[in-house]
């Protein structure tokens, strides 16, 4: 992976050898608690990780279809074992805007004029109140979601809009044709975002980096990092963002 500086086993023997108790007939079983508990459904889930977690973050899907599709609950499925391993909160709110090119499909925005921004940036905001309070959190878009969190960097509206991002990741969202806006002309103070970017990615892999250059040369605080991979989310790529983050 590239990086380019600037997102009690005695109890378990004995529980196999015990032998099991009789329960007498019409007797009722004790049921505790933690049995009572309905399983994770990862596709309906607002948030995943323990809820006393010491991390907190707020994940934003790529284009999608208005129920999660297999790319997406693969993408669940690896910030689960990210949120198990560092103690992370995750709240994952769903996009409410059809995309007008993709009749059926939702996403966080297309033009990302000042309406789109608002919309979506207020679905983030309540997302992440519901699943962890008022707490600082780092934002990860993917795709369509990375492009969110690159515009608000770009126009230097991310701390107006999301005042409680600590950090932002994208991944899979490092295509840009042409230059940025004329404004505004420096990216100072504006916010920190990593750009994760897969070499295989087949849709917004640009070997020129023109996202990223033209992003530095406003002097954004960004960074990138390079993995081997295609458009999704890379286990190994993210968890070296996040360790970065919290060092």
């Amino acid at each position: 992976m590239k990086v380019t500086p600037l997102l009690g086993l005695a109890v378990s023997l004995a529980a196999c050898h015990a032998t099991p108790r009789e329960t007498p007939a019409g007797a009722r079983t004790a049921i505790s608690p933690a049995s009572l508990e309905e399983p994770l459904d990862l596709r309906k889930a607002p948030c995943i990780g323990p809820p006393n977690a010491t991390s907190f973050a707020v994940y934003l899907h790529g284009m999608d279809a208005a129920s999660p599709s297999e790319q997406e609950m693969t993408n669940r499925s690896v910030l689960v074992a990210l949120a198990q391993a560092r103690s992370l909160r995750v709240a994952l709110p769903r996009a409410e805007m059809e995309c007008p090119t993709q009749p059926g499909s939702i996403c966080w925005g297309w033009s990302f004029d000042d309406v789109e921004l608002e919309g979506a940036t207020s679905i983030v905001r309540a997302a992440a109140e519901k699943c962890f309070g008022d707490r600082p959190a780092t934002i990860i878009g993917f795709s369509n979601g990375g492009y969110l969190l690159t515009n608000l960097l770009r126009t230097c509206s991310l701390k107006d809009k999301l005042p409680r991002a600590t950090h932002v990741i994208t991944v899979g969202a490092g295509m840009m044709k042409g230059p940025l806006g004329s404004k505004p002309e420096s990216l100072v103070g504006c916010g920190d975002m990593t750009m994760l970017v897969g070499d295989k990615d087949e849709f917004n892999f640009d070997p020129t980096g023109n996202l990223l250059q033209n992003l530095r040369s406003r002097n954004a605080a960004v960074r990138e990092i390079r993995f081997d991979g295609g458009h999704l989310l890379h286990r190994a790529a993210l968890d070296d963002a996040l360790s970065a983050i919290a060092r």
